[in-house]
């Protein structure tokens, strides 16, 4: 079920204070708690049933009841996924690295490893060029690893161009250096499937060059020529083409060790090796936010829980570092507290150092580099802050109370490395496509983030005519311009994103609700079931279920600053009065809203909460909706 929801909380807006149904929302109160990844059209649109909008309501939602109601609840959030035949159910629930099909079925597999290997045999100098976000430094290292576990005297090095000085993917520069250096070989890794002209200057220096890469091919179809195209969506066998860059690179690395041995039996040190780079493997499919289904739930399942036995002392500096503990790393700890850090460096300075804390540093340099990407990331952390409040004053300025219709705002002295976070967050408050400019030498870059069923990097093309240049995909692209075209290509990228968007009145941010449940539907036993859904990321989001017309009975503030909530809700059934305790982050400036006795409807993400040896239910507020104020006396 899909539901939209406009000012946090509950369909409110900020006060408390019900809105009438003509009300301007304001952009103050457009504010929402967490970003959502949406599924559009998922489980199509047969059999939706409105949901009323009770007390409060900002707009109707609705229902889609893939099983009926009166099923299990596991089994309706399953079939939500679309997860309904038994192999595919218990495909799901025991991922196993052996449901991987074979490296050799991708499309150029072989005869990269086959030049790889040559070239080890031959002992020629071997760079692996990567990319500076988490996906691409985690590929490196993979590749970087498996290439000194199959001959250890050989010289690799790897290279990691800088953001904001060379931007993403080969630059004929940095070829040229490496040739210079004496590289024989580069080997690409997350990057290069659409530097045709990289290509064709690295074979006019007489640079060999394997691509592996999982971006969007260019549109005309063309694609390097080089020794090797490694690419899950190019003609093969390989059916599963969402791999993210450091998946390819794993298959790469299973590859080589079968075409250096000449065996699918690799020898201990080998399998070994292998095994223990896939926690690398998962940390760049969760930090990519590629689909975590089919291989990529594979991989991150079983990667994540070895990450704490990969033998590479930076992860283990990073993990410390960052406070999570081998034994409970999921997905949620990597992407909201490990890659932000990974990503820092990039973004703050040169990911080089990143990519040397996964292969070459010893214990003393990688205790050194861990403490540079916190330092790194919580500077990050408050220049993302700034931007952010800086391009919402700008907002204001620009449409008012008005909802934005696109937006495209500029500034000079905002980060290269960070608008793409604040794209996100203004994607997030705003639901409309958005692109944020910045200096860059004589030209203006930019990052921008678009929404479900609006494909960003369409909507640039209808706009080409003002940009220097651009690239991307659906959801995220960046850009070039000159200062001068900024405003033209603002008010075109308006029109644009105008016309694809729904009416202003629907203009808000989604919640995808899997099933309608009851609070005792939500028993110990069924929660544990819930959780083994996991890992959670995109198109595999962790369930939020709506349960409606439950009781408050207690509210209280939580949190070392008191910013958030817990809320006690009760419900009638069968003669029995059902429980349940939920938490809203960033609750607590809204707690009037929530007094003892106040029905409401409520959706939740239900999980497990463990404490000292003990298993609890619990819950997590995502939204909910007033039904009827308290009553005179609130609770009993």
């Amino acid at each position: 079920m899909t539901t939209s929801r406009g000012a946090t909380p509950g369909f409110l807006r900020l006060g408390g204070v019900s809105p009438r149904r003509d009300a301007v929302v304001t952009l103050d109160s457009m504010q929402f708690p967490a970003k959502r990844w949406i599924r559009p059209g998922a489980m199509g649109d047969a059999g939706r049933d409105s949901v009323g909008e009770g007390g409060g309501a900002r707009g109707s939602g609705s229902v889609t009841r893939a099983t009926p109601v009166g099923a299990r609840l596991v089994d309706r959030l399953l079939a939500a996924r679309g997860i309904i035949e038994r192999d595919a159910r218990e495909a799901f629930f025991d991922p196993r690295v052996n449901h991987l099909q074979a490296p050799s079925e991708m499309h150029g597999m072989s005869a990269a490893a086959a030049v790889i290997c040559e070239a080890v045999r031959a002992r020629k100098r071997i760079a692996i060029y990567g990319d500076y976000d988490v996906d691409g430094i985690m590929a490196t290292a993979i590749l970087w690893h498996m290439l000194k576990a199959i001959a250890p005297d050989l010289t690799v090095r790897t290279y990691i161009p800088h953001r904001i000085e060379e931007g993403y993917g080969l630059n004929a520069e940095a070829l040229q250096a490496l040739k210079n250096d004496g590289i024989d070989l580069v080997v690409t890794v997350d990057c290069g499937v659409s530097a045709v002209e990289e290509a064709a200057f690295a074979r006019d220096i007489g640079l060999a060059l394997v691509v592996t890469d999982h971006h969007e091919l260019k549109a005309s179809g063309d694609v390097p020529l080089a020794h090797a195209v490694v690419h899950p969506r190019l003609p093969s066998a390989q059916r599963f083409g969402d791999l993210c860059g450091a998946g390819v690179a794993w298959k790469l690395a299973w590859q080589l060790g079968e075409t250096w041995c000449g065996s699918k039996t690799l020898p201990q040190v080998l399998r070994e090796r292998l095994v223990s780079l896939l926690p690398l493997a998962a940390i760049g499919t969760v930090a990519d936010v590629v689909p975590l289904l089919g291989e990529n739930r594979v991989i991150v399942a079983r990667g994540l829980t070895a990450v704490g036995r990969t033998g590479i002392v930076g992860l283990d500096e990073l993990l410390a570092s960052a406070r999570i503990d081998p034994a409970q790393c999921d997905s949620e700890a990597v992407a909201f507290r490990l890659a932000p850090r990974i990503n820092a460096c990039g973004r703050m300075g040169h990911a080089e150092i990143a990519a040397e804390l996964f292969t070459t540093a010893d214990h003393a340099r990688a205790v050194e580099i861990a403490s540079t990407l916190h330092t790194l990331n919580e500077q990050r952390r408050k220049d993302d802050k700034t931007i952010f409040e800086e391009a919402l004053e700008k907002l204001r300025a620009r449409v008012g109370d008005r909802k934005p219709r696109g937006i495209v705002l500029s500034d000079e002295s905002w980060n290269l490395g960070i608008v793409g976070i604040v794209c996100s967050k203004l994607v997030d408050q705003f639901a409309c496509p958005t692109i944020l400019l910045t200096r860059n030498r004589e030209i203006y870059k930019g990052s921008g983030r678009s929404i479900p069923g609006i494909e960003l990097h369409r909507v640039l093309e209808e706009c080409s005519e003002h940009l220097i240049g651009f690239g991307g995909h659906a959801m995220a692209a960046g850009l070039k311009i000159e200062g001068t075209s900024i405003d033209a290509f603002a008010e075109a990228f308006e029109r644009a994103c105008d016309r694809l968007l729904p009416p202003e009145a629907e203009q808000r941010p989604q919640i995808e609700i899997d099933c309608e449940c009851a609070l005792g539907d939500l028993d110990l036993a069924t929660v544990g079931q819930i959780a083994r859904l996991a890992p959670f990321g995109r198109e595999n989001r962790r369930p939020a279920v709506l349960v409606e017309d439950v009781e408050v009975t207690q509210v209280r503030a939580i949190g070392k600053t008191g910013t958030h909530l817990e809320v006690k809700v009760r419900q009638p059934a069968g003669g029995q009065m059902q429980f349940l305790r939920m938490q809203w982050w960033n609750g607590a400036a809204h707690a009037e809203l929530l007094s003892r006795g106040t029905r409401i409807d409520v959706v939740v993400e239900p999980g497990l909460n463990h404490f000292r040896g003990m298993a609890e239910v619990e819950a997590k507020v995502v939204d909910f909706r007033v039904r009827a104020a308290q009553a005179v006396g609130g609770v009993g």
